[in-house]
């Protein structure tokens, strides 16, 4: 079998994101026939069909879905080693690509950032938004240099280092005022009875929130809107009777003004929070210094 070179490995990684050889050829710069006939030695030497073609487009098969877990796994150790290069010619404290989840693009991240801006004028720091899974898919594909946000369970953690930070504790949140609030504790069947307003059903704390209803012969709350934006959410519930599933801190936030937690002793649920980062990559003096002030700030102050 002859060895894969890099070029090849980088050309099916984006024939593998893209779904379409001319897309790919196109961003690629080189012609179609180029890519198709690189794409066909990299299948002959591995001996194996890496792509079904189909009329508008391609499909990974079983064996190209393996050789892009290896692929993408390639593309970030060599963009990594190239930004550890850069940053050893140049001595500069580099830049940092950070992925957050609501709650840390809330409280600490912010913090931490500003400081290490200030310390370290000629740091360059990118944050971006979003919810665990998404984050963690980016994080592997090299997108961030490390994620804050939820911890994976422990299944899901290959390949990924965990650094606990903080914990904080899920529960119903709805405006002060809201009719359940005259209760000293509110039934589960109770909540039922009002609408819903939740995060995008693919983060963990919602499959959870599934979860505690199913485990007390429940059906889930019907979520009449869903919505990205954690700010639009709490602003939704202080003009209705919503109710939402969200971290506690929240209402002790200048975005959570008005509103209040409800005392739900099943739908109380702690979790742990801190810094996902690909096992074994080279995190820059940028990162490291973000890192820095991020564990201070909570060490004192471990909820988020």
């Amino acid at each position: 079998m002859r060895i894969m070179d890099l070029r090849q490995l980088e050309y099916f990684l984006r024939v593998a994101q893209r779904r379409n050889i001319s897309i790919a050829a196109a961003e690629l710069n080189i012609t179609q026939p180029s890519l198709t006939k690189s794409i066909k030695l990299l299948e002959r030497s591995l001996g194996v069909r890496l792509f079904d073609r189909l009329a508008r487009g391609v499909e990974l098969t079983d064996y190209g879905q393996t050789l892009l877990r290896h692929a993408e796994a390639v593309h970030v150790q060599v963009g990594d080693a190239s930004s550890e290069i850069a940053a050893m010619r140049s001595g500069t404290f580099g830049s940092v690509s950070i992925g957050a989840g609501p709650a840390w693009l809330r409280r600490h991240l912010p913090l931490a950032v500003a400081k290490a801006a200030e310390r370290h004028p000629g740091i360059r720091i990118k944050v971006g938004g979003g919810f665990d899974e998404e984050l963690y898919r980016s994080l592997r594909r090299g997108e961030f240099d490390f994620v804050v946000a939820e911890l994976p369970q422990a299944e899901d953690r290959r390949g990924l280092d965990v650094r606990p930070l903080t914990s904080d504790e899920l529960g119903i949140c709805c405006r002060a005022g809201h009719p359940l609030t005259r209760r000293r504790r509110a039934a589960m069947h109770e909540l039922l009875h009002y609408p819903w307003v939740l995060l995008p059903r693919t983060t963990r704390a919602q499959r959870r929130l599934v979860a505690l209803f199913a485990a007390h012969d429940l059906m889930p709350p019907q979520n009449i809107v869903e919505t990205n934006s954690h700010a639009f959410l709490l602003n939704l519930l202080r003009h209705s009777n919503a109710l939402t599933f969200t971290v506690s801190k929240t209402v002790e936030v200048e975005e959570g003004a008005g509103l209040v937690m409800l005392n739900v002793p099943h739908l109380k649920v702690r979790r742990e929070a801190g810094i996902v980062t690909r096992r074994g990559s080279w995190l820059s003096p940028a990162a490291a210094r973000v890192i820095d002030h991020l564990t201070a700030i909570c060490a004192a102050d471990p909820q988020n």
